[in-house]
């Protein structure tokens, strides 16, 4: 059972990496601003966001590992709940830049509802976290987690 979470939390961490944030459906985008301080700021944002993310999902990858301790739990799949909602806002906007492909916006139907789903999924992971239940939220990350997913579509490889 140990060696199972370890492998799990390792699978996640991986998947982490490589990457995929899942996107939101059937939202429709804002138009993109035109001034291009606040096209930075927004593609800033997002890179923060992703960032923040990365950490959390590293921290829930532990307490799954059981290299963390399970008290954890909760926040751990609590951030992770709220950046997923705020990296569904952060997208709202159409505006390129960063490691976002064009892909994102010319699929834009299915990117925003791979966020939309990656938002729902963890909002519940977060629940589940709440309790305590780390075996739930193991059951639950394919589904709450689908990074490397998305980032396969959606977004470009690092270049250094």
């Amino acid at each position: 059972m140990a060696a199972q979470r370890i492998i799990q939390a390792a699978c996640l961490m991986i998947a982490l990496q490589v990457g995929g944030w899942v996107a939101l459906a059937e939202v429709k985008a804002a138009p993109p601003p035109a001034d291009i301080a606040e096209r930075e700021g927004i593609i800033f944002e997002r890179q923060q966001t992703m960032d923040q993310l990365g950490r959390d999902s590293d921290l829930l990858g532990k307490v799954v590992a059981g290299l963390e301790p399970a008290t954890k739990l909760p926040e751990a799949t609590r951030a992770i709940a709220d950046g997923a909602k705020d990296s569904l806002e952060s997208f709202r906007n159409p505006v390129p830049g960063g490691r976002t492909k064009a892909e994102a916006w010319s699929n834009d139907a299915d990117f925003m509802r791979r966020m939309t789903d990656f938002a729902r999924n963890a909002e519940a992971m977060a629940a589940v976290g709440a309790r305590g239940d780390v075996a739930g939220v193991t059951g639950m990350l394919v589904d709450a987690m689908p990074c490397k997913q998305c980032h396969d579509l959606y977004r470009a490889p690092k270049t250094s």
